[in-house]
């Protein structure tokens, strides 16, 4: 399945004005990429605050513990 809508690479790139991208099933435009951005982000920071959330009610459980055995 060719998908490329050029017949060369030459035509691809004087079409080309710099303002849209490319997207094999998409309109072309820069929506796409900015969506996709915003969504890698987005999951970024929440995956950031997951991850620090667990390792500080694990650390906090394991400083519990210690203190219950050692006090």
């Amino acid at each position: 399945m060719n998908t490329f809508p050029y017949d060369s690479w030459e035509a691809a790139i004087q079409a080309a004005d710099g303002t849209t991208g490319y997207f094999t099933w998409g309109p072309g435009g820069n929506t796409a990429s900015y969506v996709l951005a915003f969504i890698g982000i987005a999951v970024s920071v929440i995956a950031a605050v997951v991850v620090t959330v667990r390792e500080d009610r694990l650390l906090n459980h394991a400083a519990d513990r210690l203190a219950e055995k050692y006090n």
